[in-house]
């Protein structure tokens, strides 16, 4: 059977030369209502993952967009739930986005907020982990979340996205030219996600790529000269960013 679903989902693309000979009695068409039913809901899916795109264009513009992006890329994986790993850079060379330089960057951000509310459960670091810790601290390494995804942006799209995922937040809906950090993360049933200072993303950033803390808090304070890094510690420490300490 795995042979005549393969080419079954091979016709569904027009394909239909796959199939048995008289499985169709010479009436390709009739193939039709599967092929709009697995392209619409290729599309509500690929709408459901990204409703910032969905809401910034307009639902018209939107799901004629997804329609190329399905023809395109119309995947191979069963599960919608983490359908168009792709869009946001299919959304770049989109000629008809050219003249909306900020989709491609939300869509990043979008595509986060499903791997993080997607990720592995972990858990995380607490105030008395680390304190424990004592001298030895400062040559810990700490693991960020498996949900954590980092950003940094030289225009306004952690805002933009902001304001319309977390409307609470008051993101501004402008796009300016000014560098912006993000962190997305589930550090236990909901999807978080807030701006980071440039002193937080630095911190942030060092941890990631394995250096230990003492490397993450000098990269802190050369971002963010005066900053706190023990404040800043804490603070991320309480929001659930970390899981371990090595």
């Amino acid at each position: 059977m795995t042979g005549f679903h393969d080419a079954f989902a091979d016709a569904l693309e027009g394909r239909s030369d796959a199939l048995p000979p008289g499985l169709l009695n010479g009436d390709p068409a009739a193939l039709a209502v599967y092929r709009n039913t697995t392209v619409k809901g290729r599309i509500d899916a690929l709408q459901a993952n990204y409703p910032t795109i969905a809401e910034l264009t307009g639902e018209v513009w939107f799901r004629a967009a997804a329609h190329g992006f399905v023809s395109e890329e119309p995947g191979d994986d069963p599960a919608m739930a983490a359908f168009g790993e792709g869009f946001p850079v299919w959304l770049e060379r989109f000629a008809p986005a050219r003249d909306l330089p900020f989709l491609a960057p939300v869509a990043r951000l979008d595509r986060a907020w499903t791997e993080a509310h997607l990720a592995f459960d972990a858990p995380t670091l607490t105030a008395d982990q680390a304190a424990r810790a004592g001298l030895a601290l400062a040559g810990v390494v700490l693991s960020l979340h498996p949900s954590a995804r980092l950003f940094r942006f030289d225009w306004s799209a952690p805002s933009i996205w902001l304001a319309h995922r977390y409307p609470a937040m008051d993101g501004r809906l402008d796009w300016r030219l000014e560098t912006e950090a993000l962190i997305v993360w589930r550090p236990e049933l909901e999807v978080q996600a807030r701006r980071l200072s440039p002193a937080e993303f630095a911190f942030l950033q060092t941890c990631r790529l394995g250096r230990p803390l003492g490397v993450a808090a000098a990269a802190a304070q050369a971002a963010g000269p005066g900053t706190d890094v023990s404040s800043l510690f804490a603070r991320l420490i309480q929001a659930g960013v970390f899981t371990r300490l090595t």
